[in-house]
């Protein structure tokens, strides 16, 4: 079993600048309602508050981000080269990540490094980055991770995680390079008592009670049955229906942590050189399954909003075991047709 620490709330103030000073570090900051990650310096006036909850943005947005140069090109050298030392000049490190965004690192992962290519900026981005997870200590009105299996506190995916306690934090480390950081900064560190890790422990068990009964509220379909809900209406009218309130604005898309799918566009560059780009992409776009010639698999939005079920809540099961959805609720917040995941899944379950 790994060694629990105990950090003091006086040694938060002290530890934050060392890292801030060693390495690109991020934090959630609270803004009115909601969490947003935001660049922590060294001489920062404040600590960082821990979030209570995920934040607005996905974590795929550090390894994954929305637009970023992939090749340049000039008329010299028509094979296009990548600078990717400029990514690992200096290590990240995210303090703060909640465990419906490591879990969503399983889908990413597995689209991006284990297939027959890896792609070398997202693994680049992935190894650069050291994760310092904490538990969630409060849910949003969307949230519903437990719903699907997940708990609210970090399981895997971690370098580091964290408890919040009264006098401090509770830290444990949960990869050889976690390991190596809480080394780095030890002087700051005690080890963990039995009673700092029981309160953290009756914590936990107390906001899972609480969020338990909020689910059950909810009466979402069984996890176990989701699947064959989505694959047996297929072919339903539901998706008619939805489809008449979606805008196409992709939002669903852009904000959920195991959405990947991308294009590639190619620009003008001064001096006569090109770049090609990654940008992201979304199923919801009229677009997004056209071919050459002006086939399109998808073009009514019906098809394409039911895709996006079928791919999270189907073809990644088969391919993973595992939901392409951690219950982050952040679609629903941002649709702006008022879509909730949520009563999509339940009207599934009842058709």
């Amino acid at each position: 079993m790994n060694k629990s620490y105990f950090l003091k709330n006086a040694g938060i103030k002290e530890l934050i600048p060392s890292l801030a000073r060693d390495f690109k570090l991020f934090a959630p900051e609270r803004i009115e309602e909601t969490y947003k990650w935001r660049r922590v310096l060294e001489d920062s006036p404040k600590t960082p508050d821990w979030s209570q909850y995920r934040t607005v943005e996905p974590l795929k947005t550090f390894f994954f981000p929305p637009r970023y140069t992939v090749a340049t090109y000039s008329a010299d050298t028509p094979q296009g080269k990548a600078d990717l030392d400029a990514l690992k000049e200096k290590q990240t490190v995210l303090f703060g990540t909640k465990a419906c965004d490591l879990r969503s690192l399983k889908v990413l992962d597995h689209v991006f490094l284990e297939g027959e290519i890896e792609d070398p900026f997202y693994k680049a981005r992935r190894e650069n980055t050291i994760l310092i997870a904490s538990d969630c200590t409060e849910f949003t009105e969307n949230c519903f991770c437990l719903a699907l299996g997940i708990n609210p506190f970090p399981e895997d995916n971690y370098d580091i995680k964290f408890s919040v306690l009264e006098e401090g934090l509770l830290l444990e480390a949960g990869s050889q390079r976690g390991e190596s950081l809480l080394d780095r900064y030890r002087s700051h560190f005690t080890e963990a008592t039995a009673s700092q890790k029981e309160e953290a422990e009756k914590n936990r068990n107390t906001f899972i009670d609480n969020y338990r009964k909020k689910i059950a509220g909810e009466n979402l379909p069984e996890k176990d049955s989701i699947k064959g809900y989505v694959e047996k209406n297929f072919k339903s009218g539901i998706w008619e229906n939805y489809s008449e309130d979606c805008v196409e604005c992709g939002a669903c898309n852009l904000v959920c942590p195991t959405c990947h799918c991308f294009i590639l566009q190619d620009y003008a560059r001064s001096g006569g050189d090109f770049g090609r780009s990654l940008l992201w992409d979304s199923c919801q776009y009229k677009t997004f399954a056209r071919v050459a010639g002006g086939a399109n698999p998808r073009r009514r939005l019906a098809e394409r909003i039911r895709n996006r079920f079928d791919k999270k809540f189907s073809f990644f099961p088969e391919r993973i075991d595992s939901y392409a959805c951690t219950g982050c609720g952040r679609c629903t917040e941002a649709c702006l047709a008022g879509i909730d995941i949520r009563e999509v899944l339940k009207e599934l379950a009842s058709a």
